[in-house]
């Protein structure tokens, strides 16, 4: 944690100085034994530098869990997860996925913070719950993008068939791909229909999302609901008692 490297890269990734910041991370990773490593990503992460769990370990530490899946702001995903009547380890995931929790993301399509919330979508959210608008900048407060993600989910799940994997879909794809393969393959079993999504990279997001919301179940309560009703979106039901090791 001393190391004057680590704490060039902590304090570039604070200014929002990706790159340089990943530069000295890379430099400081040179000097460091695997033990060492995971305490710097654990130093990161202290220090709001969420993505070193997913960018930092090796591909035989993913049994790091808390380290992979970092935990932020959950006050604030509980609370709109439970004024949206929705499970808070999905937000949970879909920050996971959509972000590392990194409140300055910002995608090509323009999708900003924690949730990639495109500053269209804000502003109808915003206006449709009676939230005050602060435009496309406000979408960087972590707290404002919680509340206006977590509405979106809700508004996608009630339009969509109450189903969560057709709103997970729809979150990265959009409504009319969502639309068609609905129509296609209506009354299809949640996973065959998941497993035939024609866009690949959509496929791939659904799952992992669901994936995710396992782990982050375990990460906010101890343990989690079974798979079978997270797809169905059911929050209620028989919840799976389980331990993720520490490595």
């Amino acid at each position: 944690a001393s190391d004057a490297a680590l704490q060039r890269a902590v304090r570039l990734a604070r200014l929002g100085r990706h790159g340089w910041a990943v530069a000295e991370w890379k430099d400081a990773l040179e000097r460091f034994d695997d033990r060492q490593r995971r305490i710097a990503v654990e130093v990161a992460q202290a220090n709001g530098w969420f993505d070193r769990g997913v960018f930092g370990l090796e591909s035989d530490e993913r049994n790091y869990y808390a380290l992979r899946f970092p935990l932020h702001h959950d006050d604030t995903i509980r609370r709109e997860a439970r004024r949206n009547r929705i499970d808070p380890a999905w937000v949970a995931a879909e920050i996971r996925a959509e972000s590392i929790f990194n409140p300055q993301a910002r995608s090509g399509a323009d999708a900003r913070g924690l949730m990639q919330v495109l500053p269209s979508t804000g502003a109808a959210v915003a206006r449709r719950i009676g939230q005050p608008w602060g435009g496309g900048e406000s979408l960087y407060d972590a707290d404002t993008n919680i509340v206006l993600g977590t509405a979106y989910l809700r508004q996608m799940l009630d339009e969509y068939g109450g189903k969560p994997y057709f709103a997970i879909a729809g979150y990265n794809a959009g409504p009319t791909p969502l639309r068609r393969w609905q129509d296609d393959r209506s009354g299809m079993d949640a996973d065959f229909w998941i497993e035939t999504i024609t866009y690949a990279e959509t496929r791939d997001y659904v799952a992992r999302v669901l994936a995710f919301s396992v782990i982050y179940d375990w990460r906010l309560e101890g343990d989690a609901l079974r798979l079978t009703d997270r797809m169905e979106g059911r929050v209620e039901g028989p919840r799976k008692q389980f331990a993720c090791p520490a490595g």
